[in-house]
Parts: C-alpha cells; structure tokens; sequence
C-alpha cells in the first residue's frame, strides 16, 4: 500500500474521537466525532455550544485528533460528549 493512504487511515477520525478544530472561528474548540458523513466530513458536537440535536459538519482535514473520548455510539448524549470533553481538558493541563 501507499504509505501517505495507509498514514492517512490512520489518522482517519472515528466516531467517538475528540477532535480540534484548526480552521474558522471556532479553531481550537474541542469536538466529539458523532458522524462520519464521507472522507471529506465528519458531524461534531460539543454538548454545550453545539448539541447533539444539532451537530456541525466539519472538513476532517480543518479537525485534529486530539483523544479517543471512549464514546462509542454516535447517540451519546449531550452530557457524556460535555463531560468526555471537560475530562480531557482536565487532564491536558
């Protein structure tokens, strides 16, 4: 296989990743992965600003992988993707 394709599905983001976003005015907001729509986009939410009722479409490429959230249904509720969130910033700092 091509090594840049093999390296590339392995940053591939998943449903249940936290991500950060890197482009707009939202850049270095954390996300949840709720949706991979294609290999260009992927739903994010964060369960405050953006809820899961109401999830952002985002460019994978404007997203980094940050964490697994251990969130693994793309249902989760707003809480556990708050709360997945609000741990990983706790142990960043």
């Amino acid at each position: 296989g091509d090594p840049l394709s093999m390296k590339k599905e392995k940053e591939r983001l998943r449903v249940g990743d936290i991500a950060v976003s890197k482009a707009g005015h939202d850049a270095g907001r954390l996300y949840v992965v709720v949706s991979e729509l294609n290999d260009d986009f992927v739903l994010v939410c964060d369960g405050k600003y953006r809820k899961s009722d109401n999830p952002k479409t985002k460019r994978r490429k404007h997203l980094v992988f940050a964490a697994k959230s251990g969130i693994e249904d793309g249902e989760a509720a707003d809480a556990a993707i708050a709360g997945a969130i609000k741990q990983y910033r706790s142990q960043e700092e």
